[in-house]
């Protein structure tokens, strides 16, 4: 997770800011990133998550007027690695091949910088089309899209708690960009509770942020325990796993 040029400050420029950091939306000002304005504009990202849900949703619904099940979720599923950027994809990625390596810490922190994909990233990139696609292709239009509000926005919440989890793995690395307020952490806390449960209803949806809670805080430490700290590939990389688990837990849940 890199810093682009984004707005400075206020509650709607705090607003572009998310947006414009975990999206290809060009809402940006041209102003440079710095992490004062992210960790404020950090309240905001579940908020970008029902955006991308929405679109993967709603892709869904329209390629169904056209498509089998099949393409349509495929084409959903490219339509938010499209508005992304693939961003926390390629978190997940790095980390896989950061996390694979039988190297030293620092030796694993300088191939988190490496923009290659090695033999576990490239494995990473292919289980995370192949379990969306296998999980959603199921599912009907309708629940598509509240799957996935429901997954994107838990997805993006879970930066807020890790960021708490430890200090940054690198001074001046992209783990120092953003950290959370306990106040911004409480207030996106209810607002992602509260659409898991509108969503997914109310025990599926509380049991999708009680798993989304334990693999936030489980895969933090583990993480944070291997890189010394926290990092921008590490935010994307529990984002993405809690977005997946999501769709797992809610679609066994609505079975």
């Amino acid at each position: 997770m890199g810093a682009r040029p984004l707005p400075v400050s206020g509650p709607l420029a705090d607003a572009r800011t998310a947006v414009a950091f975990l999206t290809r939306i060009p809402v940006s000002d041209g102003r440079t990133l710095d992490a004062a304005g992210l960790s404020r504009a950090a309240t905001w990202f579940p908020a970008v998550g029902l955006l991308v849900g929405g679109v993967l949703g709603g892709t869904r619904l329209l390629a169904d007027l056209a498509v089998d099940p099949a393409p349509a979720t495929l084409l959903a599923l490219f339509a938010a690695i499209v508005i992304t950027g693939g961003f926390h994809e390629d978190g997940l990625a790095d980390v896989s091949d950061a996390y694979g390596a039988h190297v030293t810490r620092e030796r694993r922190l300088e191939i988190l910088k490496d923009s290659r994909v090695g033999t576990y990233g490239g494995l990473a990139l292919v289980f995370m089309v192949l379990l969306p696609f296998s999980v959603l292709v199921g599912l009907s239009g309708e629940d598509v899209l509240l799957a996935a509000l429901t997954a994107h926005v838990l997805g993006r919440w879970s930066v807020l708690p890790h960021s708490l989890l430890a200090a940054p793995a690198r001074a001046g690395g992209s783990g120092t960009l953003v950290r959370a307020t306990p106040v911004g952490l409480a207030v996106t806390s209810v607002f992602a509770v509260a659409v898991a449960v509108l969503c997914a209803g109310v025990g599926p949806g509380l049991l999708a942020v009680g798993v989304a809670v334990v693999l936030t805080f489980g895969g933090g430490l583990v993480l944070a325990r291997q890189f010394g700290g926290v990092t921008g590939d590490s935010f994307g990389a529990v984002n993405k796993v809690v977005e997946l688990a999501t769709y797992v837990v809610l679609a066994a849940a609505w079975s």
